[in-house]
């Protein structure tokens, strides 16, 4: 073989060669293409993430918008505000897991333990004798308080083989809880102990929120010595938090609602978009309701560090921006008549029939716009002591034994209605043709109906006689509205649950306000659903009974009928509805008006900067419109102006000037009690008045749970309150019940 034949590469070779070379020459062009895209295009970007790593971001939360009432000036007026607060907090991830199931199973135990102690404290406060009624009801609100104590600390010794004890860090906390909360005792200036029951008290009431361990008089110098030193606190984080205040405490506290850290699910809601873990949101009420204009925009405070993880010194801060202010439609001073009626009414009183606090609930409104002028739920509490009260204590406070002051009975409570229902039972008698405004009917103290003769008495067997419907609104003739249910049964497409539907019962009033309960209008069908719900209860509870219904298969009877037409039975309404469906009789300027207009309630007027200039007015919606007669409804408001003129509200009115503020009204007595148990049991009273002055007309309505007749617990506090609205004088308008006079409401 030739030279030339062992050096000449075959044709072969040269293509791999090729191949070979084209193939890094790809790959080098590659690497360079990536590295001038990283050098050169982004270059900038990852520069600047290089400074950011050379920062620690401390969030500084932003002052939420405070709430002001309809008169507030120059900080006058404000029902919720902010206290900047330095927060010491350990983060909830620091909590190991451990801990938060001990903790959990803890307040379980705890609070089934707290629950015997309440029923045996509610079984040993209750009067057993008639000399003890009496000098119960004679005992000042701080007296009953002072009995409640020593009852209390009885019933804790009775039941002190149940009793839980109590978490001890020593005992309880896992080896890296308690090494966590010893690290960082001294320089908090608290003892470990003291630490761990703020984790425990959190853990009760947030399980996976951070733990404030310190939210008052925390020094710059601590606070920079944590931020500093990040190692030696594991899971502390020190920020700065505006801290809800409430200068009006109780007043109208559970409108407002609460604020807490942002969940993982809400994190999700396209709401929060832009949020973060850690940031604080309206949780309930108008906090809720008006979030994005309340939450304001945090700001942050950037620190330096060097390569050893220990601040340079440079800080630069961008400061956080306030939420707007939210002004709303209350009269704070009316609102304070409102729950001094209600508090002087209801005291400390325990319902006869719970066995728990009784409350109560006023609701005043504008009848032309819906604005609520009042809204006040009682017992009340001030929710400010949440951010230094322990769960024990939470508890006692605000759960139902304590009559549920977190729970708003204007919106949210559902009662029976008692004869102020009788404005329904009145419009779709006169809607239907089962009555005529000349019908004249309901003599005797009691009608009997039906095939076994039942009768149906008015209250305390008094015989109104015969009445038109105009005068037995007047008097409260129970008789009169008998009959109407009675007849409407027989009618096609139940005019009385129809009438109540367009009256706005069983419906919700449309309030800016979350958890408002739609009520019921008893039928038959609602019957049947109740009937389904409770086998489907007591198949998935695995019970013999749910409670939901006294016999499955009872149906809806005529007997019923009689009962609804009085406000009795399964209705169930709301105090602000029953408010919304009187509004929906005012007429402007006092002239009565085919129709009936019903108003959407509402809360919020207008949206403002911090220094109170106007953002944003809330226009009011359209009234809801209900075809009816002028002249039926002219008969019904004639029954209504006589009952606080020669009615069952007069001696409650004595003095007032009903020529320039004339009123019309309605008692009412709900029968809470079942007579055949032999409790000495107080009736839930009620009471609605509307004034149509041209200039400020109002609607008012008060229950007082537990209160007996409408007219002396809830008539008085109405009354009180139209005495302030309008400027009446005290020494004129007394307000208070004639205690001789008949009890027929």
């Amino acid at each position: 073989m030739s030279s030339r034949d062992r050096t000449t590469p075959t044709p072969q070779l040269a293509l791999r060669v090729a191949a070979f070379g084209i193939i890094a020459f790809g790959v080098f062009a590659v690497l360079f293409l990536r590295l001038w895209f990283l050098q050169v295009l982004q270059g900038d970007q990852y520069v600047a993430q290089a400074n950011e790593n050379r920062a620690r971001i401390v969030r500084v939360a932003a002052p939420r918008g405070t709430i002001v009432d309809r008169n507030s000036k120059d900080g006058s007026g404000t029902l919720v505000d902010n206290k900047l607060s330095t927060i010491v907090t350990l983060q909830a991830d620091a909590v190991p897991r451990q801990d938060v199931t001990t903790i959990n199973e803890w307040g379980q135990k705890r609070g089934r333990y707290e629950a015997q102690v309440d029923d045996l404290v509610d079984e040993l406060m209750a009067p057993t004798t008639s000399g003890q009624r009496r000098r119960y009801a004679r005992e000042t609100e701080a007296q009953t308080d002072r009995r409640r104590r020593v009852v209390t600390r009885d019933a804790e010794a009775r039941l002190e083989s149940r009793k839980v004890p109590d978490l001890r860090v020593s005992r309880d906390a896992s080896p890296l809880l308690r090494s966590r909360l010893q690290a960082v005792s001294s320089l908090l200036d608290s003892s470990t102990r003291v630490l761990y029951e703020r984790v425990v008290s959190s853990v009760v009431q947030l399980p996976y929120a951070g733990v404030p361990l310190k939210t008052q008089r925390v020094s710059s110098s601590v606070r920079n010595f944590i931020l500093e030193n990040p190692q030696k606190y594991p899971g502390i984080t020190v920020t700065k938090e505006y801290l809800r205040q409430y200068p009006a405490k109780q007043l109208s506290s559970q409108l407002f609602g609460q604020v807490g850290e942002i969940g993982d699910d809400e994190l999700k809601d396209p709401r929060y978009r832009g949020l973060v873990q850690g940031q604080r949101i309206g949780k309930s009420g108008l906090e809720y309701e008006y979030d994005s204009f309340l939450r304001g925009k945090d700001g942050e405070q950037r620190i330096e560090v060097n390569a050893a993880n220990q601040p340079t010194g440079r800080v630069t801060e961008t400061a956080p921006t306030s939420g707007d202010r939210l002004r709303l439609t209350l009269d704070a001073e009316l609102d304070k008549t409102a729950q001094f009626g209600l508090r002087r009414q209801i005291g400390t009183r325990v319902d006869d029939k719970t066995n728990k606090r009784a409350g109560g609930a006023v609701v005043a409104m504008d009848p032309r716009n819906g604005e609520i002028l009042a809204m006040d739920s009682y017992p009340s509490v001030d929710p400010g002591v949440f951010n230094r009260i322990s769960p024990s204590k939470l508890r006692r406070l605000t759960g139902a034994k304590n009559g549920s002051p977190l729970f708003n009975r204007a919106v949210a409570a559902a009662y029976p209605a008692a004869s102020t229902f009788k404005l329904v039972t009145a419009t779709a008698g006169l809607a239907s043709g089962t009555i005529g405004l000349n019908t004249v009917q309901g003599s005797g103290s009691c009608v009997t109906l039906g095939a076994n003769d039942q009768k149906f008495c008015n209250a305390g067997d008094v015989d109104h006689g015969a009445q038109n419907v105009t005068d037995a609104l007047t008097v409260s003739s129970d008789t009169f509205f008998y009959l109407i249910g009675w007849n409407l049964f027989v009618k096609p497409d139940a005019p009385l649950q129809r009438w109540a539907r367009l009256l706005g019962f069983q419906r919700k009033t449309g309030i800016d306000l979350p958890s408002e309960n739609a009520g019921v209008v008893p039928d038959s069908a609602w019957r049947k659903g109740r009937d389904k719900a409770e086998l489907d209860c007591r198949k998935e509870e695995k019970k013999a009974s749910c409670g939901l219904v006294a016999q499955i298969g009872d149906t809806y009877k005529r007997g019923d009928n009689v009962n609804l037409a009085v406000g009795q039975g399964d209705l169930q309404i709301t105090p602000l509805q029953l408010a919304n469906a009187y509004a929906g009789f005012y007429d402007p300027q006092g002239q009565v008006r085919e129709g009936l207009n019903f108003p959407t309630p509402h809360l919020a007027m207008q949206v403002e900067t911090p220094n109170g200039v106007l953002q944003q007015r809330f226009k009011p919606k359209a009234p809801r419109r209900v075809q009816f007669p002028a002249e039926f409804k002219a008969a019904i408001k004639k029954g209504l102006a006589g009952v606080t003129v020669s009615g069952t509200a007069a001696s409650i009115f004595t003095g007032w000037d009903q020529g320039a503020y004339p009123v019309f009204g309605k008692t009412g007595t709900a029968e809470r009690c079942d007579s055949s148990t032999g409790t000495a049991c107080r009736d839930q009273g009620w009471f609605v008045a509307m004034v149509q002055d041209p200039e400020r007309p109002i609607v008012v309505v008060a229950t007082v749970e537990d209160g007996g007749f409408g007219s002396d617990s809830a008539a008085p506090i109405v009354c009180k309150m139209l005495r302030k609205w309008y400027d009446q004088p005290p020494s004129q308008v007394p307000c208070q019940a004639n205690t001789n006079a008949s009890k027929i409401d």
